[in-house]
């Protein structure tokens, strides 16, 4: 049944980058179950039309001619702390290539590719809760989420880990807009023309809808702050 829910994410370990939407870790998800032909490796190469969009278990709005889905933005509780990891890789070649004999030795490209070395800053958050409001329904959006074992970057190595998903019933929706002080105040990533009217963002560009990254969804969208 289609309600609106409060969905918080207990985290165990520290948030490494930005949590992501969660009309798009659903589409991520569900796609990987499908079997969807890009569900593993969609590039920014692949155009929109190829993409096949998952049914994800979220309504839809259409706000100014736009169809969106009824998710908030990630919303984080108190940073406890913040700081600056770094991911680090290196191939020392001068010292590896002793171990290999003179007739094995060959050159190698250590300014780009696999080889390349890395001293990549991270920024990292100690959270201990992200909440998103959204309008579907509970049981099928507790199927996918239920699966998910960590959120944001470099969950390979330990960040973001999931610890538990709770979901509390709210008589309003605030998914998309909520209401203060008489205002309309923005609750999700919108395109900038289905902003109009509206109060609480921050004129930007970068994409609206999923997948956020992908050049063709690129425009003027006004993100809530």
């Amino acid at each position: 049944m289609i309600k609106n829910w409060k969905i918080t994410c207990n985290l165990l370990s520290p948030l490494c980058g930005d949590a992501p939407g969660i009309d798009s870790l659903l589409e991520y998800e569900l796609a990987l179950r499908l079997g969807m032909k890009y569900s593993r490796k969609l590039t920014r190469n692949v155009k929109l039309s190829e993409i096949e969009i998952p049914p994800i278990p979220l309504a839809k709005r259409t706000v100014n001619g736009f169809d969106i889905y009824c998710c908030s933005n990630p919303i984080y509780s108190e940073v406890k702390a913040e700081w600056v990891d770094r991911q680090s890789k290196r191939f020392d070649v001068s010292e590896l290539a002793l171990i290999l004999h003179e007739s094995q030795r060959k050159k190698l490209l250590t300014s780009s590719g696999p080889y390349k070395s890395r001293y990549v800053p991270l920024r990292i958050r100690l959270v201990e809760k992200i909440v998103w409001f959204v309008r579907g329904d509970k049981k099928e959006i507790n199927k996918l989420l239920k699966k998910i074992i960590a959120l944001g970057h470099c969950r390979n190595i330990g960040y973001g880990v999931v610890g538990s998903w709770e979901y509390e019933e709210q008589e309003n929706d605030y998914s998309i807009f909520a209401i203060h002080q008489g205002k309309n105040v923005i609750m999700k990533t919108l395109p900038l023309e289905a902003a109009k009217g509206s109060t609480g963002y921050r004129h930007s560009y970068g994409g609206a809808f999923p997948p956020y990254w992908h050049p063709e969804t690129y425009m003027e969208i006004a993100i809530p702050c």
